[in-house]
C-alpha cells in the first residue's frame, strides 16, 4: 500500500510539474512573440505618449474588468511616473467579491452598457495633446471600444493592447459592429491566445492558466521604458517612483513626495474645464469604415 500510494503521489506530482512547464512555457511564447513582432507598434506608442507627457499633458490610462490590473501596472508603480493619468472605474474593476454586492455578475453586465463609456468620460476633462491608453485582451467589450469611439470622434489619439488572435476570432459585442482594433490608431498585440487559457489538465475539460495578463503588464512595462527613454532624449527627466523599500528612507520618502507633488501639478488637468474637449452626445463610425453615425443612449448632464 505504501509503494501504491508513493507511486500515486510521484503521478501527481509529475502531472503538476507538466502544468507549471507548460504555462510557463506559454507564458515564455507570449513574451518572445511580443518582442519579435511588436516593437515598432510599442516605439510609435511610446513617441505618441512622450510627446503628450513632454508638453503637459496627460495620457489617460482605461481598461474594465482584469485590465484594471494593466493600468494599475503603469501608474502608480515602482519604475513608473506621473504623466500617466489611471482611470479605475469601480463599477467594472470591483469584483473579488464574486458575488452578492460588487459581483462578477454586475461587472459582466455593465460591461455590455451602451452610453456608460460617455458617463465616465464625462467625469475627466480631456484636452488637446492628451492621448488615451485602452486594454481589452477581447477587444470585443462594449464600454472600451464605445470609449474609444468617442475619444476618436473627439479627435484624441488610441493606442489599444489587445489580442489580436482575439481580434480574428471573436465577434463584436457592440450594436456599432466594431471591435477595439478597428478603432484604435496604434495597436499592440498582447501575444495571448483568443481562449486566453493555455494549460490542459487530464480530465479537466476547460483549460487553465490565462497568459493575457503577462502579455498586457509586458507591453506595459515596455511602452513605460521606451517612453521614458525618449523623455529623457527630450531633455524631461520624469519623476520616477522608486522603491521605499532599500536605501536611505529618508531619500525614499522625499523620492515619493516629488512623486506626488508632480502627479498633483499634472493630475489638475484632467479637471481642468477651461479649453477641455466636450464629450459628444454621439460618436460616428465613418472615420473608421465609412459606417454611418450610431446614436447612443444619452445620459443627462451632471
Amino acid at each position: 500500500m505504501a509503494r501504491t500510494g508513493s507511486g500515486r503521489r510521484t503521478t501527481n506530482e509529475t502531472l503538476s510539474t507538466a502544468a507549471v512547464i507548460g504555462w510557463l512555457q506559454a507564458a515564455q511564447r507570449v513574451l518572445d512573440s511580443i518582442g519579435a513582432s511588436q516593437l515598432r507598434q510599442i516605439d510609435s506608442a511610446a513617441e505618441l505618449f512622450a510627446s503628450a507627457i513632454s508638453s503637459e499633458a496627460l495620457v489617460h490610462v482605461f481598461g474594465s474588468g482584469h485590465s484594471r490590473i494593466s493600468t494599475e501596472e503603469m501608474f502608480p508603480r515602482i519604475g513608473s511616473f506621473p504623466g500617466f493619468h489611471p482611470i479605475a472605474e469601480l463599477a467594472l474593476t470591483n469584483h473579488v467579491g464574486v458575488v452578492g454586492p460588487n459581483g462578477l455578475r454586475q461587472v459582466l453586465f455593465l460591461e455590455k452598457v451602451e452610453g456608460f463609456a460617455r458617463v465616465i468620460l464625462q467625469q475627466i476633462k480631456v484636452h488637446p495633446g492628451d492621448a488615451f491608453l485602452l486594454f481589452s485582451s477581447s477587444g470585443v467589450g462594449g464600454v472600451v471600444l464605445e470609449m474609444a469611439l468617442y475619444l476618436r470622434t473627439m479627435g484624441v489619439p488610441i493606442v489599444a493592447v489587445t489580442s489580436l488572435d482575439s481580434d480574428r476570432r471573436s465577434r463584436s459585442r457592440h450594436s456599432s459592429g466594431l471591435k477595439l482594433a478597428e478603432v484604435a490608431d496604434v495597436v499592440i498585440d498582447n501575444g495571448s491566445g483568443a481562449m486566453d487559457a493555455v494549460v490542459e489538465i487530464p480530465g479537466l475539460r476547460h483549460r487553465v492558466g490565462p497568459t493575457s495578463t503577462i502579455g498586457a503588464v509586458a507591453v506595459v512595462n515596455a511602452i513605460k521604458v521606451a517612453t521614458a527613454a525618449k523623455l529623457v532624449a527630450r531633455g524631461v527627466h520624469p519623476v520616477v517612483l522608486d522603491s521605499p523599500h532599500f536605501g536611505n528612507n529618508e531619500d525614499a520618502e522625499r523620492q515619493i513626495e516629488l512623486v506626488y507633488e508632480d502627479y498633483f501639478r499634472r493630475i489638475r488637468r484632467a479637471y481642468d474645464l477651461n479649453g477641455a474637449l466636450a464629450v459628444p452626445e454621439t460618436y460616428s463610425t465613418s472615420k473608421v469604415n465609412g459606417g454611418r453615425a450610431h446614436l447612443p443612449p444619452v445620459m443627462p448632464e451632471t
